[in-house]
């Protein structure tokens, strides 16, 4: 396990509120979930906690330590597996010591849309056809399937059964860190709390939490987070722009929002977009889609 020396290379860093003490607390063992150019995934004790080390360009999650200088090309020097020391302010590789200098603030989700889900639409449109236009979300039917049963529930019907039935099998559905299915759910979690339905979002938490198990250990972490409000920056801007107001009038900002969460991995862009336009389809009273329980192209990554 690596300990700091005083010939060590240091990296300074920001670390995100949300993982501010742990970074700070005492040093700890750290397991090296994954190791990418961009991203470096480290789990610190229990199963969803994950601290994620991204560089400048890479994906910031909201609990990343983010790397304030380009990584010279011999990358990371860790692998899967290795063991490291997180604590005391910094993350001590087996080369290089990444030191947190400043903290940086996640923007959370609370915002209600200024009238309800239709008010992401110009006048006269249809809820399926703003702001995400025609891109494919093969997700969204079963997103709003689970969203329409969540308010089954919080009109007193006995639906927990039900909720359970269509929680189980997307939990860690798919293959990679960050399964479809999670992303999904991270995408409806997000959706009702952009909605103000905080209610529905502790129903289906209670749902999701003892599965977290059953999924990898970054997809736990990052379902935890969107109950709490928080996403990865692209759907967290996302999400500011819809909460700021019309979305479908020509508004360039949301647009390129839009894009940015469709560049996600290969296909977490699309299934967290499938998750959000279902849950504001149902909580709009969108015509309803023939549900698909599973993508066409399942293939993941998210570095």
């Amino acid at each position: 396990m690596s300990s700091p020396t005083t010939s060590m290379t240091t990296w300074p860093a920001a670390v995100s509120e949300r993982s501010a003490d742990l970074v700070h607390g005492a040093p700890r063992p750290a397991t090296v979930l994954a190791a990418f150019p961009s991203a470096l995934y480290l789990q610190v004790g229990g199963h969803a906690d994950v601290l994620p080390v991204v560089t400048r360009g890479g994906l910031r999650l909201p609990t990343a330590l983010t790397v304030g200088t380009h990584l010279p090309t011999v990358g990371w020097g860790a692998q899967p597996g290795d063991r490291v020391v997180v604590g005391a302010g910094a993350v001590v590789l087996p080369a290089v010591s990444i030191r947190a200098v400043r903290t940086w603030r996640p923007r959370r989700t609370t915002s209600r849309l200024p009238s309800g889900p239709s008010s992401l639409l110009p006048s006269g449109a249809a809820a399926p056809d703003a702001p995400w236009g025609e891109v494919r979300l093969p997700w969204r039917p079963t997103a709003r399937a689970l969203v329409e049963t969540l308010r089954e529930t919080a009109r007193g019907e006995d639906a927990a059964y039900l909720i359970d039935g269509r929680v189980g099998p997307l939990v860690g559905a798919g293959p990679g860190l960050t399964p479809s299915g999670d992303d999904v759910l991270c995408g409806v979690l997000l959706g009702l709390r952009l909605h103000g339905a905080t209610d529905l979002v502790d129903v289906l938490w209670r749902a999701v939490r003892p599965r977290l198990g059953a999924t990898t250990s970054l997809s736990a972490a990052l379902l935890r987070e969107a109950a709490d409000g928080y996403a990865v920056q692209p759907l967290e801007q996302l999400l500011a722009a819809l909460a700021r107001g019309r979305a479908g009038e020509d508004d360039r900002a949301t647009s390129e929002a839009v894009q940015a969460v469709l560049a996600i991995g290969h296909t977490s862009g699309a299934d967290l977009l499938g998750g959000l336009a279902g849950c504001l389809d149902a909580l709009a009273g969108a015509p309803r889609r023939p549900v698909l329980t599973v993508p066409t192209d399942p293939a993941r990554s998210l570095p």
